[in-house]
């Protein structure tokens, strides 16, 4: 006789509204899709300007795209929460681990993922690193691939460990990448395809797991259950 498994919990940490969607929003859908429980948490408020000091997105802006953006992956409002660091200044201290580490204490997730700890955006990199030190009563940890330009030059290349084959959600994926339309507007005016991008590389990780698409995970660590 089969027994019926509790749902499993998924906790993904990202630093701004976008980095969730870029690095595991096909699996975030799957898993969705299967009838687990997901929540999301932005790090970053999202409000930036250029080095022009040109606006680039408003919190107000950020909040309704990501809002938007994990519609498409099957989540709402509920399942998202913004921890409103200033864009571009995220710490590394013990007033974010602990925040982070609440997080977790009340969601009890089965699943943590977040950011590649060897990528070169600094908030990335601080944001991963706190919930390393957070999350050091949990025992399962995956860290998505960054895609250009976070991780680019870094000395300590991404090697992936886990590929899940996002084929069926890729249409999602993307939906969830256009709903950032001020990052769209931001990399075309500097001639990035980003979208065209990062679904290249989802088509390249697919072609590795003979897959349509497909997203790959560093696993800090994992207990198999």
């Amino acid at each position: 006789m089969i027994e019926n498994k509790p749902a499993k919990r998924f906790l993904a940490i990202g630093a701004h509204f976008d980095d969730i969607e870029i690095g595991a929003g096909g699996f975030l859908a799957l898993e969705q899709d299967r009838g687990n429980i997901i929540k999301a948490v932005i790090v970053a408020d999202g409000d930036y300007d250029s080095l022009k000091g040109e606006k680039i997105r408003t919190k107000h802006t950020a909040r309704e795209e990501g809002i938007k953006a994990f519609t498409h992956l099957g989540l709402n409002m509920a399942d998202v929460e913004c921890l409103e660091y200033p864009e571009t200044k995220i710490p590394y201290d013990k007033e974010i681990i602990c925040a982070i580490e609440r997080i977790i204490n009340d969601f009890n997730p089965d699943i943590i993922l977040t950011h590649w700890v060897h990528d070169t955006h600094q908030d990335h990199i601080n944001t991963a690193m706190s919930v390393i030190s957070a999350a050091r009563y949990k025992y399962s940890l995956l860290m998505w691939e960054p895609v250009f330009p976070s991780g680019r030059l870094s000395t300590i290349p991404f090697a992936p460990h886990l590929y899940v084959d996002i084929s069926a959600y890729i249409d999602n994926k993307i939906k969830a990448l256009e709903s950032h339309k001020s990052q769209v507007h931001k990399f075309t005016k500097l001639n990035v395809k980003w979208i065209e991008g990062i679904v290249a590389r989802a088509k390249f990780r697919g072609f590795e797991c003979q897959a349509d698409y497909a997203e790959t995970f560093f696993v800090y660590r994992m207990k198999h259950k």
